[in-house]
């Protein structure tokens, strides 16, 4: 066999061999409707049990296999999953989430309460959650606690990092969920019988914080609404010219 067909047949099986191939999905997470990019959402393949974060620029890279199942979430938007194929390990892979509606038919309707909701987060994210840190002495304590190993490498790698982001990030959505429970479109619209871009606007201005809506009763909820609802029909006075 001449040297040059061998040294072919050489290359063809080192770049086709599995050592080579590509088994990362990359690519940019944008908002669907303003077309800028989302950093901070959090891409796990469901698969593989990994995940990574967005970075400033909306770029990820996470391992993956074909076959595989990526899931990207972040508070305020629609969760959207990518099922992997042999292709997008030679192309990027762009993604674009929706922002969770405050309004389906002019109504938001919670499909479930918001325990069910809490629940069935912290099961899907059981793997990481449970995970025990290290902490600042990893797991080199001698007997009688003298002797100390500090392992800052384990407390401040990736992984960790990522880890204690993603339970801020699921305590963040915990609470958003929570006051749009108690401060839902569907009350909101009763109370005010606003509709539309105005119901929108008065939800944005006027949306109570976590704490006030855990320390505030119903009827208190419904006066803050109404108090609010006054304020919102002001007219805006003009400064004069």
């Amino acid at each position: 066999m001449p040297r040059t067909n061998a040294s072919l047949i050489l290359l063809f099986l080192f770049f086709t061999s599995p050592a080579f191939s590509q088994t990362t999905i990359k690519g940019t997470v944008y908002d669907a409707s303003t077309d800028s990019v989302l950093a901070g959402v959090t891409v796990m393949n469901s698969t593989g049990k990994s995940f990574v974060l967005t970075d400033k620029n909306g770029n990820y890279s996470i391992p993956a296999r074909e076959d595989d199942k990526l899931v990207f979430t972040i508070s305020g938007y629609e969760t959207d999953t990518l099922p992997v194929e042999n292709y997008m390990f030679y192309t990027r892979m762009d993604m674009t989430l929706h922002v969770r509606s405050l309004l389906l038919k002019g109504i938001t309707v919670v499909a479930t309460d918001y325990r069910t909701d809490s629940l069935n987060r912290r099961a899907y994210y059981s793997h990481l959650l449970d995970h025990k840190e290290p902490g600042l002495t990893g797991r080199n304590t001698p007997a009688g606690g003298f002797g100390i190993v500090l392992s800052p490498l384990s407390h401040f790698s990736r992984t960790s990092r990522q880890r204690r982001e993603l339970r801020k990030r699921l305590e963040r959505a915990e609470r958003d969920d929570y006051i749009d429970r108690i401060f839902s479109a569907e009350l909101v619209k009763r109370v005010t019988r606003l509709e539309g871009d105005s119901l929108r606007l008065f939800m944005y201005w006027y949306r109570p914080t976590y704490d006030f809506c855990r320390h505030t009763s119903s009827p208190e909820i419904l006066i803050y609404i109404s108090d609010k609802l006054k304020e919102f029909r002001k007219p805006v006075l003009k400064k004069p010219g």
